[in-house]
């Protein structure tokens, strides 16, 4: 009786001071900006089977750079051993007033016996997890969960206790469920209905053998232990990374439907800050991120700007906002309840000190690609890419504070409608003597060919635009260009914060579009085609947007255009994000190359974990030091399947790739080539 009085105290305090804790991180949420809404519910649903029930980011058979097995399916193994281990938990508390109890449907007489077999099994799986975990922790140290750079060098010192803590609890949560179970097989060998049972739970069994008559004992001391044990990690989960316990579902159910190329729209005419800058500004659903993280470093594995050593990581990024959200918890929750404290209609004072510098520094949201790498590794699907920009868009917008560089590209695209300044006049030089005409000429035509800035202004990318408007004219497609009226989209403006330039050049570009009552746009650009086909429906400009190797490729299938097999060189292929992760366009391009006869191989890093060229998020406009530069990183990946040419979608990937084999004194051996620049050399 005593024990039972006692027991009931202690789950009391337990679940007491838990619901204290889940009210103030509730709070937090219901303190951040936006609505919680609910809509695309089967989407939704489907993403938790998938992702969280399915645990597909873990035991998926491609993980990139980091091919951890052993790993992911040790977290699935943990994963489902907590779901299936929750039927011993309310067993082994229920067993606090009745030795008899069983939660419905999991008696000796219904489902009890497999799901005591089921249960026995993955106690014992969980145990060995353990033992695995530990000596991952302890002995190989893999390096994404110790940093990678240097911002990872500021990981919080408990970081690794809490580590070795949450295993020993999870351990001791295995071993005490087996050992109380093998206490109540020695305490009940003469009772019948024991002895049918213990055919379901041989690991138990096997217990009992070794402890012999010990098990009885110790199964009274393993039940204490794994009983309290259980209240000590429910109230711990919210104060460390394995809130994600809790928080990694609704995380999943929530997830990003839009677009995943499409960054959020600001209202410039009635908003009254421009972007990011305290730590009450986030969403409540980049609040939810920010308490699923699970502290895996997948992220920060996969990420460009920590490989070649910048000031970004993005777990670091997530845990440095977090820790300063929790520390000033008290700050927030009191905002919320006062609103108007002085009664005067005044907005209350801020929460803390502004996040960016103080707490994250300039540095680390310029060194970022845009390429959304990290997010297709994270298990429990955070995005870090939107509130790199929203911090980018307070630094741009509100402090004038970025790169120096930036300005000559800023004015470049205000003046004259491309980040490199040269005069618009220009804009339409590389079609002399092609023939290709403009919409004012050939309002007919089906099909809008966008070029873009680059495929226009960069000398070696005009051979691409040239080579591809050859392919168009050879299988008879109807297209027209806008020539010098062709207006630039503003991508680079948007990445890099300055959305007030993006929106301007944007309407601009979707007024043009629409007063030529264009539907169909051809483009060579994965940075235009996620532009146009995912941005400017915010802007009404919707049009049905065609990526050139998807173009050809129906050219091909429809007998209008034939590849002749005769490119015949070994040629390793570079993912553009903004194609692949972005709009997940992987086949079109191999598929064009495998028909111009090219000998494809693959990078390491390929598909959905290729790597970024380094030009992404307007990284292109931004000096780099030649020690960190990313494009040499991912030349050398390239180089190491011993290519004759690279080629790329891209031309952004272009001059990034290019410049990195002229680094390596390479250009004699190795050739960057875009895709229709080879099937237009076959062509010929």
């Amino acid at each position: 009786m005593l024990s039972t009085v006692l027991f009931t105290l202690c789950v009391l305090a337990g679940l007491g001071y838990f619901a204290w804790q889940m009210w103030g991180r509730i709070g937090l949420l219901l303190a951040a900006e936006g609505r919680i809404t609910v809509d695309r519910v089967p989407e939704r649903l489907w993403a938790v089977l998938v992702y969280f029930f399915g645990q597909k980011k873990f035991v998926r058979p491609e993980v990139g750079i980091v091919r951890e097995w052993v790993a992911g399916w040790m977290h699935f193994f943990i994963f489902w051993a907590f779901i299936v281990l929750g039927g011993q938990v309310i067993t082994m508390f229920g067993r606090a007033y009745s030795d008899d109890f069983y939660p419905p449907l999991l008696g000796p007489n219904l489902l009890g016996g497999p799901y005591m077999l089921v249960r026995d099994l993955f106690e014992a799986i969980v145990v060995g997890c353990v033992v695995v975990a530990l000596v991952r922790w302890g002995i190989t140290h893999p390096a994404r969960l110790f940093g990678y750079a240097p911002a990872e060098n500021r990981q919080r010192s408990h970081a690794h206790w809490e580590a070795y803590l949450i295993l020993c609890f999870i351990g001791l949560i295995g071993l005490g469920g087996l050992t109380y179970d093998a206490g109540r097989i020695v305490e009940r060998a003469h009772d019948p209905e024991m002895a049918r049972m213990v055919a379901w739970e041989p690991v138990s069994h096997l217990v009992a053998a070794l402890l012999g008559p010990a098990a009885v004992p110790a199964g009274h001391v393993a039940w204490w232990v794994h009983n309290l044990v259980i209240l000590a990690f429910l109230n711990f989960l919210p104060l460390a990374k394995h809130f994600h316990v809790i928080t990694s579902l609704p995380n999943v159910f929530f997830k990003k439907l839009e677009p995943l190329g499409q960054l959020s729209t600001q209202d410039l005419e009635h908003a009254t800050r421009f972007g990011t800058s305290r730590i009450d500004h986030f969403t409540w659903k980049q609040v939810l991120d920010m308490f699923s993280c699970t502290e895996c470093g997948r992220c920060s594995s996969q990420c460009p700007a920590t490989a070649t050593g910048k000031p970004l990581a993005p777990r670091q990024l997530l845990l440095d906002l977090r820790d300063y959200l929790y520390a000033h918890q008290d700050e927030i929750l009191a905002k919320r309840l006062r609103h108007r404290p002085n009664g005067d209609g005044a907005e209350p004072p801020p929460v803390g000190e502004p996040i960016v510098g103080p707490v994250i520094a300039d540095e680390v949201l310029w060194s970022c690609n845009v390429c959304r790498a990290c997010e297709e590794a994270c298990p429990v699907l955070i995005e870090y890419v939107d509130k790199i920009v929203d911090m980018r868009r307070h630094l741009v917008q509100e402090e004038a504070r970025f790169p120096q560089e930036l300005t000559r590209t800023f004015k470049g695209m205000e003046s004259q409608s491309n980040p490199w300044g040269i005069g618009a006049e220009k804009r339409f030089d590389w079609a002399e003597g092609l023939g290709v005409p403009t919409l004012a000429e050939a309002p007919d035509a089906e099909y809008l060919y966008y070029v873009g800035c680059a495929g226009a202004f960069d000398d070696r990318n005009k051979k691409t635009t040239q080579a591809f408007a050859r392919i168009l004219k050879k299988a008879g497609v109807r297209f027209a260009c806008l020539g010098k009226e062709e207006l630039c989209n503003g991508e680079t403006a948007r990445r890099l914060g300055n959305e007030y330039l993006y929106q301007a050049m944007a309407q601009a570009c979707i007024e043009t579009f629409n007063a030529y009552g264009v539907r169909k746009i051809i483009v060579n650009c994965p940075h235009c085609f996620n532009t146009i086909k995912n941005e400017f429906p915010q802007f009404g400009g919707r049009y049905e947007v065609i990526h050139a190797a998807e173009l050809v490729r129906e050219l091909v299938a429809s007998g209008r255009l034939t590849v002749p097999a005769e490119f015949r060189k070994r040629t390793v292929y570079h993912d553009s994000c903004y194609y692949g992760r972005f709009n997940d366009v992987y086949d079109e391009p191999r598929e064009v190359l495998a028909r111009s006869g090219a000998q494809v191989v693959e990078m390491q890093r390929h598909r959905h974990f290729g790597m970024c060229c380094g030009a992404g998020g307007g990284r292109m406009w931004i000096e780099e030091d030649p020690d960190k530069r990313v494009n040499l990183l991912r030349t050398e990946q390239a180089l190491e399947q011993n290519p004759e040419v690279i080629a790329v979608s891209c031309p952004f990937c272009m001059t990034m790739l290019s410049d990195g084999v002229k680094a390596r004194d390479l250009e004699d051996r190795v050739q960057t080539l875009d895709v229709m620049e080879i099937v237009d050399r076959v062509l010929k």
